[in-house]
């Protein structure tokens, strides 16, 4: 009986311990995962915006000053391709994006300081002498433009075009010869013109961009000089008027602010 008795202890002792380890095999364990990283809303351009930029271009400039009808091949000319400057200054405008288009209108106002100096040689034609010079002066600009891009959430790649002036300053400085005495004569007009180009802005927070632009500028025109007459002798002048043609090529980069509803949303990296 007392060996029943223990064999069934036994027996019971070894259900008991294998219990816990059939029980754990029976059932699956809980598997902990991470949780998902938040989910940005898509970035949206639509809204007002205002910044900054500052580049620098290069101009072809083309200016001259003729005395006709008296003297047919009386020119006397600025032409230049290596007139470079620093540009700078702010932009302001609206876009309204629909799904990846972007559709908007911009405009700006920049400082610039172009300034190229042409002076006569011993060759100028009558009635300009040797040491008669052209001073021309661009100290602004300004354009009205359309916007049309394509987004890739905060990346935007566009083009752009529009209306464009211009200051242009000419000062013609003749010299003094004979009996004739000196002259110095300027104009000082908004020229108009047409610009082309296009950029790219990404959106580094929900609302600031930066950006990188390329514009392509053309003016021209006709500006009267004051007084408009060169004196030729004591007794005679001719009459003389101003054609200017300016060229740009413009790089700047660009720091936006840009506010509304359509800008909420949380910081990109």
């Amino acid at each position: 009986m007392t060996k029943t008795m223990i064999a069934v202890a036994l027996s019971l002792t070894s259900l008991v311990a294998l219990s816990p380890a059939v029980s754990a095999a029976d059932f699956p364990q809980p598997v902990y995962k991470a949780a998902p990283p938040a989910i940005l809303p898509p970035y949206n351009w639509t809204g007002f915006y205002f910044g900054t930029n500052l580049g620098a271009k290069s101009a072809r400039l083309d200016e001259t000053v003729t005395a006709a009808p008296a003297f047919p091949l009386g020119v006397l000319g600025l032409s230049s391709d290596s007139a470079t400057s620093a540009v700078g200054g702010g932009q302001i405008g609206y876009m309204w994006q629909n799904q990846h288009w972007v559709f908007g209108v911009e405009g700006d106002l920049d400082g610039t300081g172009l300034r190229r100096t042409a002076v006569a040689g011993a060759l100028a034609p009558p009635p300009f002498v040797a040491g008669d010079s052209l001073t021309i002066h661009n100290d602004w600009q300004a354009s009205l433009r359309a916007r049309l891009g394509w987004a890739w959430d905060c990346v935007l790649v566009y083009a752009t075009g529009g209306a464009s002036w211009a200051d242009v300053k000419a000062t013609a400085n003749f010299v003094p010869v004979g009996v004739a005495p000196g002259l110095i004569v300027s104009t000082d007009r908004t020229a108009f013109g047409w610009t082309v180009g296009g950029g790219l802005d990404y959106g580094i927070t929900s609302a600031l961009s930066i950006g990188a632009e390329y514009r392509y500028t053309r003016y021209s025109g006709e500006g009267n000089l004051a007084p408009s007459a060169l004196p030729i002798t004591l007794a005679t002048t001719t009459p003389i008027s101003l054609a200017t043609g300016l060229q740009t090529h413009e790089i700047t980069a660009r720091l936006s602010y840009h506010f509304g509803a359509g800008m909420a949303g949380a910081y990109r990296y």
